[in-house]
């Protein structure tokens, strides 16, 4: 089934294309391109969206359609107070769609209604089914204002996520600084950890603790060898610091990688390339 995100991405599409080709608008294409110059559809289409009467169907069509024009109307802007408002609006909504759409629109913005909402339902001691919306969704509405999301309670949540798609947006938005490098790589070090989580820790880390990530990836490496699912991003880590950390931890690290290269997937022999010039032996 297509998302709402791909219709309108499709549209979008359709348009620019049209536009490039000076090929007939199909009709979609055309209608997209006629809101997008009315002040009176577009204005509609805000009403729409401030009625609560207006069935969830239309909330939903109206909000894809404002989603779409946004990209390239003229007149959307001059009504730009009155959307926020209708979004507003919305954030309360018993349809847990037409609340995404809204909240991610005015976060997009970086609405200060919206932005306060999602750190509540964050810091709310609901449990996870009960929240208006999921917390992963949360963090990254939030995480689009880098300055939103709060680092003690991205660090709460890391350390107790509901769920493993709330610890990924977790790890993705933490700042990569001293308060969090502890907590990051005690992740890295979790096997029952998801990978997609883990797999972003060594690029976050790899310059604030030079040495302990070092150390941390031989240990890992030495352990579960360089076909684990985790040796390719410990490789990339490693490549990734800077030429000022290298100490003698880090360039102890590097070598155990060059050793274990050509007994490694694919990916961690690429990896390994990028820690010198050096030729590795084909598998």
């Amino acid at each position: 089934m297509t998302s709402i995100s791909d219709y309108k991405a499709q549209i979008l599409q359709k348009v620019q294309e049209a536009h490039k080709a000076s090929d007939p608008l199909n009709p979609d294409a055309r209608k997209i391109l006629d809101v997008a110059g009315s002040e009176d559809q577009i204005a509609d289409l805000i009403k729409r969206l401030a009625d609560p009467a207006t069935p969830v169907s239309e909330q939903l069509s109206a909000l894809n359609t404002l989603g779409v024009v946004s990209n390239f109307s003229k007149v959307l802007p001059t009504q730009a107070a009155d959307l926020v408002n209708a979004l507003r609006g919305l954030i309360h909504s018993p349809d847990a769609e037409v609340r995404r759409q809204a909240l991610s629109s005015l976060s997009l913005r970086g609405d200060p209604v919206a932005q306060d909402y999602l750190r509540s339902e964050l810091q709310s001691d609901k449990p996870e089914a009960e929240k208006s919306i999921p917390t992963y969704q949360a963090i990254a509405m939030l995480g689009v204002d880098g300055k939103a999301v709060d680092k003690s309670l991205l660090l709460n949540i890391a350390r107790n996520p509901p769920d493993e798609a709330s610890l990924v947006q977790a790890v993705r938005h933490l700042p990569a600084d001293k308060d969090t490098a502890s907590v990051l790589m005690d992740i890295l070090g979790d096997e029952s950890k998801p990978l997609a989580a883990r797999a972003l820790i060594p690029d976050i880390v790899s310059n604030i603790d030079p040495g302990g990530f070092a150390a941390q990836a031989k240990q890992m490496l030495e352990e579960h060898g360089a076909s684990s699912k985790i040796a390719p991003y410990l490789a990339l880590g490693l490549a990734g610091i800077r030429p000022g950390h290298n100490e003698p931890l880090v360039d102890d690290t590097k070598a155990v990688v060059r050793s274990m290269a050509a007994g490694g997937s694919d990916a961690f022999q690429q990896a390994a390339r990028q820690l010198s010039n050096t030729i590795l032996p084909d598998r």
